[in-house]
């Protein structure tokens, strides 16, 4: 019975003995097989988007000023001449083959595989049925411009050639022009060519075709439907939802709804774990530039633009969310350079500007060579003795408290006093203002969250902000009542993280302080003496009572400055004023008060002034009314074109900011706006331009914002790209977009001996 189940436990054993070899030997060769396979993408699936705002504008023939969703959806339904290739960062051919070697002289030869949605070949008829539409109806001002001097002739049904009398690269934008179908253009009316352009019975040459618009009831939503155009198949995904979103808290309420949101304003960021960032920026830049005419020193110019360090600035913007740009064409060479002049004392004193003590310094001999003259001039008196400063003993049990007062406006922290010694970074104070105050100011900033009427106000002091540094911080609290802004209250924050040094400083303040008010003591007793008739010596000629010097009065004057500020003759300080546009981004408003906490350490104030952007071309005729300009410039596709902002004819009513004038430079500018060169060639043209910049400094970049284009994780990108010229161009990363996929076998060199070599290669991993 015992051998029995033996014989029966062994041939079960055997069994799974043979089961576990059958199953590793085939685990073995699927490995093998497959271990050179590949995964493919497998044509199909459907991409949800999700935009914020109103139902697109889907008219391709009027200019689309915002790089927005309009232009993005109508790139993906037409197709132009040319297009840019985002890896290549050059033009190439999109419907057909075009030689740009030259501007004034462009042949177009369209490619045979070019259709329309409906099947029919893009012919010469319909491009020029598109140009005759846009220059008879005006409905694109940019392009009637450019096509007014303007030859098009055609050679045959796929031969166009475009003679152009400007030589300059800005003529391309021709041929970015989405083209329509001739037949569809005879249908449209002068209603559809101007305002709303009808969405249905389109015929596209583009990757979709719009099968159809629908509104979600349950979600709030519009959804545009674009269906993949079997006659221009270049895209793994076969369908495009457009979710039309009326504000961003309903996306954030219906995001589950979409797999792919271009996140511009980083609403989202990484709050949706689904989501992963494709990061790109765009071919643009946030900079700030010097008036040459206002500042005309190049020494000050390279003090202004060195204090404002980049690095430093993205820290407060947020590094995950912004770049910083070394130079206008957006390469690694960096146009910062060291000052030549090392003092910069000196630089100020070379326009006219000094500090306080070299007032003092200068004032002091004037008074003591005035007493010198009247002594000489009169006969021997009796005058009363005067104390000295270098008198006074500073007390042994002298502390701070003898000085100090509690803030009369900060209740939290509730350690505020006039003077302050603080060892962490972070500190928020509240405050509390009466009800007729309408603004609140520290130093030159209005603080942003209070409002008329508000009884309590906050300002927060960070070290990353550039609004506490270490040593003396002063903050200058001011109350806006009635129209009129009035000093409520100066604070001193003293910030060290040592806390001995901390220690160290407050004795020297209150040996400071003591030393002050000494010196007004004897001032004073010196004064009221000066005003007592002198008593005369014995002599028979009565002594001439000194003249009162008018120093006194000089020195009373100077006594009030701040220390830190330069001043000119008059006791004016030296300020600038920074013009920046008012476009209620939080980066804006952060950027220009790192400004002005850079330069207020050189001791330099800045006056910031806002404006809208419908009153820059009346900033632009008058450009004596800024020092400095804060301006953000979108480059788009023909990036080495800074034509616009650095030649010289464009200094009087034009973006030249700087108004820099030099003729080297404008012949640069000018090579770089004509021609479509070789990348070495146009290399070397940008380098001479940088070269002329950092001998100028009249120009510092800072920063390019970075932008997430969320995608679901369960969507493939073959490959992503870190820059593009604008935001529609994300519909080239999309294009790489695959959600299915395949394994494809190798069966090259597998072989009974190769599987053997495979194990042993595996054992020995």
């Amino acid at each position: 019975m015992i051998s029995q189940k033996i014989k029966k436990l062994k041939k079960y054993l055997f069994l799974i003995s043979i089961i576990f070899f059958v199953l590793t030997l085939t685990h073995l060769t699927y490995s093998y097989l497959y271990s050179n396979s590949k995964n493919l993408p497998v044509k199909g699936g459907t991409i949800s988007e999700g935009i914020i705002g109103n139902f697109p504008s889907l008219n391709p023939i009027v200019p689309l000023y915002s790089d927005g969703n309009d232009k993005y959806i109508i790139q993906l339904l037409y197709r132009s001449l040319l297009k840019y290739d985002i890896e290549k960062h050059q033009f190439v051919g999109d419907i057909a083959k075009c030689d740009i070697s030259s501007m004034v002289n462009i042949e177009c030869i369209i490619n045979e595989d070019a259709k329309w949605s409906n099947g029919e070949n893009i012919t010469t008829e319909d491009l020029v049925a598109t140009y005759q539409l846009i220059k008879e109806t005006g409905s694109n001002k940019i392009l009637v411009s450019l096509l007014q001097s303007t030859e098009i002739e055609t050679r045959d049904n796929n031969t166009i050639i475009f003679k152009n009398t400007r030589k300059d690269t800005n003529f391309l934008n021709v041929f970015l022009q989405p083209i329509l179908n001739k037949k569809f253009i005879d249908t449209l009316s002068k209603e559809n060519i101007t305002g709303k352009f009808p969405v249905n019975g389109g015929i596209y040459s583009g990757r979709f075709v719009i099968e159809k618009v629908s509104e979600d009831e349950n979600l709030g939503i519009t959804k545009l439907t674009l269906q993949k155009n079997e006659f221009y198949d270049k895209s793994n995904i076969s369908k495009i939802v457009i979710n039309i979103f009326p504000d961003i808290n309903s996306f954030k309420k219906n995001h589950q709804a979409v797999n792919v949101f271009n996140d511009t304003d980083n609403n989202i960021g990484n709050t949706i774990p689904r989501f992963q960032a494709q990061k790109y920026t765009l071919n643009s830049f946030v900079g700030v530039f010097l008036n040459q005419n206002k500042i005309t020193s190049t020494d000050l110019r390279y003090y202004i633009l060195n204090k404002l360090d980049t690095s430093k600035l993205i820290k407060v913007l947020g590094e995950q969310n912004y770049e910083v740009i070394n130079n206008p064409f957006l390469s690694e060479d960096n146009i910062s350079q060291e000052p030549k002049n090392k003092n910069f004392d000196s630089v100020m004193k070379s326009i006219g500007y000094k500090k306080k003590s070299v007032f003092l310094q200068e004032l002091t001999p004037k008074a003591e060579e005035k007493k010198e003259e009247v002594k000489q001039e009169t006969k021997p008196e009796v005058k009363p003795e005067e104390k000295k400063p270098a008198e006074i003993t500073i007390p042994a049990d002298l502390t701070l408290d003898r000085f100090q007062k509690d803030s009369k406006l900060i209740s939290s922290p509730d350690y505020v006093d006039i003077y302050n010694f603080i060892t962490k970074d972070d500190v928020l104070l509240r405050g509390s203002a009466p009800e007729n105050v309408t603004a609140v100011y520290v130093n030159d900033y209005k603080l942003a969250n209070f409002k008329s009427g508000d009884r309590d106000f906050y300002y927060r002091l960070r070290e990353n902000i550039g609004n506490l540094k270490a040593g003396m911080n002063s903050y200058k609290i001011y109350f806006e009542i009635g129209g009129e802004k009035k000093l409520q209250e100066e604070l001193f924050f003293v910030y060290y993280h040592d806390k001995d040094k901390l220690k160290e400083e407050e004795k020297k303040l209150a040996e400071s302080l003591y030393r002050k008010e000494m010196e007004a003591k004897i001032a004073k007793e010196n004064q009221e003496k000066k005003e007592t008739p002198p008593v005369p010596a014995p002599a028979p000629e009565t002594p001439k009572a000194p003249e009162q010097p008018k120093n006194q009065e000089q020195l009373d004057k100077i006594n009030k400055l701040d220390e830190n500020l330069y001043y000119n003759k008059d006791l004016q300080a030296f300020s600038l004023k920074l013009y920046y546009i008012n476009d209620g981004k939080k980066e804006t408003t952060d950027t220009v008060n790192f400004i002005e906490n850079s330069l207020k350490e050189l001791g330099i104030t800045v006056v910031s002034s806002p404006f809208d952007l419908k009153d820059l071309a009346k900033i632009m005729s008058n450009k004596d009314e800024y020092d400095m300009i804060l301006a953000g410039i979108h480059l788009g596709y023909l990036n080495s074109n800074l034509f616009p902002y650095l030649h010289s004819s464009q200094a009087k009513t034009g973006y030249n900011f700087s108004n820099i004038r030099k003729t080297s430079l404008d012949l640069l500018v000018e090579e770089l706006k004509e021609n479509i060169y070789t990348e070495e060639k146009t290399l070397e043209i940008e380098k001479k331009v940088l070269d002329i910049l950092r001998n100028e400094q009249v120009l510092k970049t800072l920063y390019t914002p970075k932008i997430n284009l969320l995608v679901d994780k369960n969507i493939k990108i073959e490959k992503a790209y870190s820059s593009l010229p604008y935001k529609s161009e994300r519909s080239s990363i999309l294009e790489n977009a695959y959600i299915k996929e395949e394994k494809i076998l190798d069966l090259t060199d597998k072989s009974f001996i190769g599987f053997f070599k495979f194990l042993l290669e595996k054992l020995y991993e």
